[in-house]
């Protein structure tokens, strides 16, 4: 710091004052360009304390490397090589995720005249089956949660009987108020909860992870003043995770697993 202070007592800040007086539009563009600078060396040096050296030269290579694909992808032959193929990986991308079934319609436009009962019910038998996979008798991983057939028989009376029902009408549907009060409960006291937390009902999975995001987001900003966050995960993390970080600004850091035990590589 002496030594600091000492070079800035050697500047002749009355030369620069007559410069920048003589000088303003170029003097307004050094000092615009210094701003940038000291801004990209800041960025730079953040990186490398979140990333690490190694990662953050990788991500600048990767960054390089994909702007010249993208020019190279802009020039006169190369670009139509490049796009023609995109096209046709798109078109097998299609045929792969829906694919066509002879004899099987394909309603792409509100119909002009309505379906029967019998003919909605016979599309949808179809489109239940559509894959051949026997998931009901356990042939499909993770897929399904599949609790036996009393099971899914209580489950569709129950749909039946909220099925025009609103949540957000608690005024209108107190007992499903009441519902998810106590299925909340239900599941704090699995983590032996206290009486000051609580919950809410989601749609999903990557809903949750989201909202689970953002209450740690909001949790950090109010209880410890953290306004840029930045979560560590696992590169086998859930999507979600990714879409949450990008739907709130917040910094993500992917780190590697170990392919022996499966753990994060600390």
């Amino acid at each position: 710091m002496p030594q600091v202070l000492s070079t800035l007592s050697k500047v002749d800040w009355r030369s620069m004052a007559m410069y920048t007086a003589n000088n303003p539009k170029q003097a307004l563009i050094n000092a615009a360009l210094a701003y940038y600078a000291f801004r990209q060396i800041l960025r730079f040096g953040k990186r490398i304390t979140i990333y690490g050296v190694r990662s953050t030269f990788s991500a600048m290579f990767r960054g390089i490397a994909g702007a010249l694909l993208r020019h190279i992808r802009r020039a006169p032959g190369t670009g139509i090589i490049v796009q023609r193929n995109i096209a046709a990986i798109g078109k097998e991308i299609e045929k792969d995720m829906i694919a066509n079934i002879p004899g099987e319609s394909r309603y792409l436009q509100i119909p002009s005249e309505g379906m029967s009962d019998a003919e909605i019910l016979e599309v949808l038998e179809r489109r239940q089956h559509e894959a051949g996979v026997d998931w009901e008798n356990g042939r499909a991983s993770g897929a399904v949660y599949h609790g036996g057939e009393e099971m899914v028989k209580l489950t569709n009376e129950a749909y039946g009987m909220f099925n025009l029902s609103n949540p957000l009408h608690p005024g209108v549907f107190p007992g499903l108020r009441r519902i998810e009060a106590e299925v909340v409960q239900m599941v704090l006291d699995l983590y032996n909860a206290d009486s000051e937390c609580c919950g809410t009902t989601t749609s999903g999975g990557t809903e949750s992870i989201i909202m689970a995001v953002r209450t740690h987001v909001v949790w950090a900003r109010e209880e410890r003043g953290i306004n840029n966050p930045n979560i560590i995960v696992p590169v086998t993390i859930h999507a979600a995770f990714d879409k949450a970080a990008e739907y709130f600004r917040i910094g993500i850091t992917h780190v590697p697993v170990d392919p022996i035990t499966g753990q994060a590589d600390l």
